[in-house]
C-alpha cells in the first residue's frame, strides 16, 4: 500500500509538471497591425551594452544620441557614459580610459578591477568599480580623494547608473548593494548612505536622478523618492525605467507597464498579458515597447491606442535602444 501510494504521489507531480508550461505575449492575427524589420546592418554585432550605450565587436560605439563615428575602442574594453564631450570606457583587465569625440586618448589609469560606472565633471572623476569600491580622482594630478569599498556584491546588473554630480559640492554615488552614497567632492567625506533595496543578487542601483532637493533611486525591485522630509517607494519588479515629461515610466517583470509622478504617485497601469519586455523607449509622443519574444508594441504616453507589429524574430541576443533605432546583434530598424 505504501508503494502504491509513492507512486500516486510521484505520477501526481510529474504530471503536474508537465501539463504547467509558461505562457507567452500572443496577440491575436487581427490585432497585428504590420511588421517591424531590421532594414540595416551593423558593421559588427553588439557585445557590450550599458545605460548608455552599446560597444561593437569592433569596437565601434552607439550612444543614446547616436554612433560615435571616430571612436574605436581596444578589444575587451566597454563604453560606459559621455560626460562633457569625452567618452568613458573600461576594460575587464582594469584599465580606464577618457577619449575626446576624435578618438584621442586624454586619460588613462589602471584600477585592481574593471570600472562599471563613471562619470566627471571639471577636474573631478568619479567611479564604480566591480568590486563595489568608489573612487574620486582629480585628473589632472591623478591624485586620489577617495577609494572606499562597500559589501562585495555576489552579482550585479550591467546597467548600473553613473554617479552624479549634485549642488553643494556632492556626489551621489549608486553602489551595486543597493545604496547610494552622498559624498562632499572637496574632502571623500561620506555625507549620507541611503538604501534603496537588500536584496542579495543582483541589487544594483540601476537609475538615478536628482530633481530639485529630490532624489530618486532605484534597483531592480525597488524605486525609491529620497526628500528632506522621508522616503518614500514604490516596490516593483523593474526591468526597464525612465523619465520622460516629468513622468517616470516603469516595466515590470510581469508585463505591467507603470506610470507615477514625481511624488511617486501611480498615474496609470496597463497590462501586456505574458510580456517580456528587452526595450522601451520615447519618441514624439508614442512609447515603443520592445518584447523579447518578438514584438513592437507601440502606445500613446498614457498607454494607449496601442499598435503591434511583428518583428523578424526572437530577440535572444545583445540589444540597445537610442530615440533614432532599436539595435540587435548585427543589425537595426529606424524608430518612426
Amino acid at each position: 500500500m505504501r508503494f502504491n501510494f509513492l507512486v500516486v504521489v510521484f505520477l501526481s507531480f510529474f504530471l503536474v509538471g508537465c501539463t504547467t508550461k509558461r505562457e507567452y505575449f500572443s496577440p491575436e492575427k487581427e490585432e497585428i497591425s504590420g511588421d517591424f524589420r531590421y532594414t540595416q546592418k551593423l558593421d559588427e554585432s553588439i557585445v557590450f551594452v550599458t545605460a548608455k550605450g552599446a560597444t561593437l565587436e569592433d569596437g565601434s560605439v552607439i550612444t543614446k544620441d547616436g554612433a560615435l563615428s571616430k571612436i574605436k575602442l581596444d578589444k575587451n574594453e566597454k563604453f560606459l557614459t559621455i560626460a562633457e564631450n569625452k567618452v568613458l570606457s573600461s576594460n575587464i583587465d582594469g584599465t580606464f580610459k577618457i577619449r575626446d569625440l576624435d578618438g584621442n586618448i586624454v586619460f588613462e589609469h589602471k584600477f585592481p578591477v574593471q570600472v562599471i560606472s563613471a562619470n566627471l565633471r571639471g577636474d573631478d572623476l568619479a567611479l564604480v568599480s566591480v568590486d563595489n569600491t568608489r573612487y574620486l580622482m582629480k585628473m589632472s594630478s591623478k591624485t586620489m580623494i577617495l577609494e572606499e569599498k562597500n559589501d562585495i556584491a555576489l552579482a550585479y546588473d550591467s546597467r548600473v547608473a553613473k554617479p552624479l554630480f549634485a549642488g553643494s559640492g556632492v556626489i551621489a554615488y549608486p553602489m551595486l548593494d543597493g545604496r547610494v552614497a552622498i559624498i562632499h567632492a572637496p574632502t571623500g567625506g561620506l555625507v549620507q548612505e541611503i538604501f534603496v533595496s537588500s536584496e542579495p543578487f543582483f541589487n544594483s542601483v540601476i537609475y538615478l536622478d536628482i530633481v530639485g532637493d529630490n532624489l530618486y533611486a532605484a534597483t531592480g525591485t525597488v524605486l525609491l523618492l529620497n526628500t528632506a522630509t522621508g522616503n518614500k517607494r514604490a516596490l516593483e519588479n523593474i526591468r526597464d525605467i525612465f523619465k520622460y515629461q516629468n513622468k517616470i515610466y516603469i516595466f515590470n517583470e510581469d508585463g505591467n507597464v507603470k506610470i507615477y509622478d514625481m511624488n511617486l504617485n501611480k498615474l496609470r497601469e496597463k497590462k501586456f498579458r505574458f510580456a517580456i519586455f528587452s526595450a522601451a523607449m520615447p519618441k514624439d509622443g508614442s512609447i515603443y515597447i520592445f518584447e523579447k519574444t518578438g514584438y513592437l508594441i507601440k502606445t500613446d504616453l498614457n498607454l494607449e491606442n496601442e499598435q503591434i507589429f511583428e518583428l523578424d524574430d526572437e530577440i535572444d541576443e545583445l540589444s540597445f535602444i537610442n530615440e533614432f533605432a532599436f539595435y540587435y546583434d548585427d543589425e537595426y530598424a529606424e524608430l518612426k
